[in-house]
């Protein structure tokens, strides 16, 4: 946030902020894509030495603007694993993943999360056998939800 990247939180850390009992141990962040969030993004993660996940063990890393680049960007960092998902299978956009998304507080700080809808979409969209059992729970959320409306 204090660099005002423009981030959604998605997959398993988005599952709990929901309300689920999932448990995961690192999170995934939808990013926009555009030229003005690489600066940012570079800002907010150079504190925790990031590299990427297949040099885990490269301490040195080179992180810059170059290294924002692809579909995902898997990253090893002091504070844990993080995938940057630059293209949303199941949705159409990240500025109507943005859109649609729900603020909750974290930590006293606003972040922005995906809906249910779009969580939704996206575990049918990578359709691997994890995401299926996360589909039963979060269908089931879901429910919950529109039920107490």
């Amino acid at each position: 946030n204090a660099e005002k990247v423009s981030f959604v939180v998605v997959g398993g850390m988005a599952m709990v902020l929901h309300g689920s009992d999932h448990m995961t141990i690192y999170c995934d962040f939808a990013v926009a894509t555009g030229p003005e969030n690489k600066e940012p993004l570079v800002r907010a993660f150079s504190p925790l030495s990031p590299r990427p996940s297949h040099l885990a063990n490269f301490k040195d890393f080179p992180w810059d603007s170059r290294s924002i680049f692809g579909n995902v960007i898997s990253l090893v960092t002091d504070a844990g694993d993080v995938d940057l998902l630059r293209v949303l299978p199941g949705i159409d956009s990240f500025e109507s993943l943005l859109a649609r998304s729900e603020t909750r507080i974290v930590f006293g700080e606003p972040i922005q999360v995906a809906c249910l809808e779009d969580l939704i979409e996206m575990k049918k969209a990578a359709g691997r056998p994890k995401d299926l059992v996360h589909l039963i729970e979060l269908e089931s959320l879901l429910s919950i939800r529109d039920l107490s409306e």
